[in-house]
């Protein structure tokens, strides 16, 4: 009998929070080499400090460290494979299911390590338009990257960024200097040290400096609020609870760590009520096994698709919402756009 073992829909990454006290770490996908298996403690990979055991029958095996991660670190194992055939069936030779069995299970192993990396890639929703280019621009130094006026395609922006923000701190400097002059003759006045002449004659010369710097400071400040609308900025708020408020400005929503079955609901009060389409992503973050419920949220599922939104080798989920009706907060087209 073979003691091969199939591969199953198990994704080649798991990740895990150090508590300071665990040394190993199990993981459930099947490797072929010993090195295939990468280890990383946040964003460092580890190229020694652990050891590996695995056995003939079980997939998956165990990653064991000689001194356990600080509590809060990010343990992230991954199985990486050179992308290749493993046999060669001759013409005429023998045949053995083993060998095909063997080769289709690396191959689905790649596909399997593939689709892991297309998952934490920038993509698209479903509705977006096809006719998207996403390629980058060459790169041009100091510049940000924007929409295309034709919203089809990335471009290099007009400002050079760094530029922009020392001829807006030069008119800060400058507008600031003025006010303090200002103030400076105002006490003056108060103090009686100065006649309405000498103020008068002060404040013509004030005036006269700050007409000049007017045109330049107009400049400055248009150059500023081009570069700030030009720039690509994706801000993102880490939930304090699982009751989400949106708010203005704020496109990614990160719950906090889920360990039970949790209930999540929303608060629209803080929207700005004249926006008519509002969309957000919520990150769905477990930390182990749960369910998700969304109770008083009157919401539809993309292509009435409703996905499974339990913990299962998946600590994150990533849903994409999206208001149904213009102007109107109390009905949501979901979907779920992918996990890790």
């Amino acid at each position: 009998m073979s003691n091969s073992v199939e591969v199953g829909n198990i994704k080649p990454r798991i990740q895990f929070s150090a508590d300071g006290q665990q040394k190993e770490f199990q993981f459930f996908f099947k490797i072929y080499e010993p090195e295939n298996v990468k280890v990383y403690i946040d964003d460092i990979e580890q190229t020694s400090g652990y050891s590996l055991s695995t056995t003939d029958d079980v997939q998956g095996g165990v990653v064991t460290f000689d001194t356990a991660p600080e509590s809060g670190k990010l343990v992230t194992i991954y199985r990486n494979l050179e992308l290749k055939r493993t046999t060669n069936f001759k013409e005429g030779g023998p045949f053995r299911s083993s060998n095909v069995n063997s080769e289709f299970d690396y191959q689905l192993s790649c596909l399997e390590q593939l689709e892991d990396s297309i998952g934490r890639t920038v993509t698209f929703p479903q509705y977006a338009p096809t006719n998207l280019n996403i390629n980058l621009p060459m790169p041009d130094a100091g510049k940000s990257i924007i929409w295309s006026d034709s919203e089809d395609c990335l471009v290099n922006s007009d400002y050079q960024f760094d530029n922009v923000v020392d001829l807006s701190s030069q008119y800060c400097t400058k507008t600031g200097e003025y006010v303090q002059q200002a103030t400076n003759l105002l006490m003056e006045v108060i103090n009686n040290k100065t006649s309405v002449e000498e103020l008068k004659t002060d404040t013509e010369e004030i005036k006269s400096s700050a007409q000049d710097f007017a045109q330049q400071a107009q400049q400055f400040a248009q150059e500023a609020a081009a570069n700030t609308l030009n720039s690509l900025y994706n801000q993102a708020e880490q939930c304090d609870s699982f009751t989400i408020t949106l708010k203005d400005g704020v496109t990614i929503y990160k719950t906090p760590l889920i360990s039970t079955t949790t209930d999540i609901t929303f608060n629209f009060d803080e929207l700005s009520k004249h926006a008519d389409i509002v969309t957000f992503e919520l990150y769905l973050c477990f930390s182990a096994f749960a369910t998700v419920n969304f109770p008083e949220l009157n919401m539809s599922w993309l292509n009435t698709k409703t996905p499974n939104l339990t913990q299962n080798n998946t600590m994150t989920k990533i849903l994409v919402f999206r208001n149904k009706i213009p102007g109107n907060f109390e009905q949501w087209v979901v979907s779920l756009e992918g996990g890790f």
